[in-house]
């Protein structure tokens, strides 16, 4: 188990979020060696637990024929005792904890993921023994605990494969020529670099309301990263040649 996560990190091609010049030498060998260490920290930690949690459920069970022996009120006490300190010391530790293995095992999330989490988008840097982090667009991590990982919903662009179809609304007048609009959004589209020529942009005329035409433009990028940059390009030169046309908005309420 832990020699093919290993193999799978290490072969991954892992971009970043957001395009941009790293300011690490090689922020994909960087990340992969976190993902390395975190496997690999994972694994040792479980092997050098595994032991003593049985060498105590043994010492339970070996006592157990001993209890009787022992008055009730000492037992009573001593499991209240313990009882509490396990309740608020070990208890968050373990949750994380737990958590942790289940997202390892379960495959829900990958070092080098890209992903939106409570409305933050960035890369998944780390997943720790107890904790995971994100790295974000701006290079600033969030630090997330695993139990709460593990309640979230999460938007995984890079979980089965790095391709995304990605779309902007934009809204023009009512009385807009519709052809005209959709010629250059297709256009303005295919001239991006970040386009993926695997299939034509699409417009779709998603509402007629009295004071605009609400739109959507849609095309394909080959990575998150390249997305990003693609709704970038469209919103620019869509605004550009909507205005070169003398084609009128009710505003520009351009967004992803």
């Amino acid at each position: 188990m832990q020699k093919r996560k290993l193999k799978n990190i290490r072969k991954r091609d892992i971009s970043d979020a957001v395009e941009t010049d790293s300011p690490v030498d090689d922020q994909e060998k960087e990340l992969k060696s976190h993902g390395v260490e975190g496997i690999e920290g994972r694994f040792s930690f479980m092997m050098r637990a595994l032991p003593v949690l049985f060498f105590i459920l043994w010492s339970l069970f070996v006592s157990i024929p001993y209890l009787g022996k022992i008055p009730t009120v000492y037992v009573s006490i001593i499991a209240a005792i313990v009882s509490v300190i396990a309740g608020f010391s070990l208890r968050p530790f373990l949750e994380n904890l737990f958590a942790g293995v289940i997202i390892s095992f379960f495959k829900s999330i990958k070092i080098g993921d890209t992903v939106t989490i409570d409305g933050h988008y960035g890369l998944i840097e780390e997943i720790g023994l107890t904790y995971s982090v994100i790295k974000k667009w701006n290079w600033v991590r969030l630090v997330i605990p695993n139990s709460k990982l593990l309640q979230k919903e999460i938007q995984n662009f890079t979980m089965n494969d790095h391709f995304v179809w990605t779309h902007i609304e934009f809204f023009v007048a009512p009385d807009s020529d519709l052809k005209l609009v959709r010629e250059i959004a297709h256009r303005v589209a295919k001239k991006s670099d970040y386009f993926c020529d695997v299939e034509e942009p699409t417009m779709w005329v998603m509402k007629l309301d009295k004071d605009a035409i609400e739109c959507w433009l849609a095309a394909w990028a080959e990575n998150p990263s390249d997305a990003w940059e693609l709704r970038n390009d469209m919103r620019t030169q869509l605004y550009i040649e909507l205005q070169s046309a003398q084609v009128e908005f009710h505003k520009l309420n351009i967004k992803s």
